[in-house]
């Protein structure tokens, strides 16, 4: 093989490895083409070598250098392109608790009085319009039996205060 082909296999080697990096960023393969991409990458280097020994040294150096600089540079580019952004998750700024189906109906009991059904340490039940729910004491523990007002609902549980009579 000439000079010429030396290099041309080696750029095309450089280009393959850089595109096996970008197709395991955007796939879920498991660090399989970024192992491919690390072979194309030691291969190119060998031939490198084989031209002569300083031009070997210098592609090591592109390689050690280049390959985890190009890599970090595509995770950050690539989902700021249009490819990336639907190939990613989209972000949804969600509330804490509005994901749980339980979370809109226990807010309509804010505001409400009832007594604990078991000791509060600091969570435990109350019993509101006959349904036991799960309750967190605000603070400290509350017995069974005291009356307590539901402050928030979170999630799936009423964070409650005791009312002092």
């Amino acid at each position: 093989m000439g000079l010429t082909e030396t290099v041309l296999l080696i750029v095309v080697l450089a280009v393959a490895a850089m595109a096996l990096i970008v197709v395991e960023i955007c796939t879920p393969m498991f660090g399989l083409l970024a192992l491919l991409a690390i072979g194309a990458a030691g291969w190119a280097v060998y031939l490198c070598y084989a031209i002569n020994g300083v031009a070997g040294i210098v592609a090591t150096i592109v390689a050690l250098i280049g390959l985890p600089a190009f890599s970090i540079a595509a995770v950050k580019i690539i989902p700021k392109t249009a490819l990336g952004s639907r190939l990613g998750l989209k972000r949804e700024r969600v509330r804490a608790g509005e994901g749980t189906p339980e979370a809109a109906s226990l807010s309509q009991y804010v505001g409400r009085t009832t007594n604990t059904e078991s000791v509060l340490r600091p969570s435990g039940f109350v019993r509101i319009d006959g349904g036991r729910i799960v309750a967190q004491a605000e603070s400290g523990m509350i017995g069974k039996g005291r009356s307590v007002k539901v402050i928030r609902a979170t999630g799936t549980y009423v964070v409650v205060r005791e009312v002092k009579a």
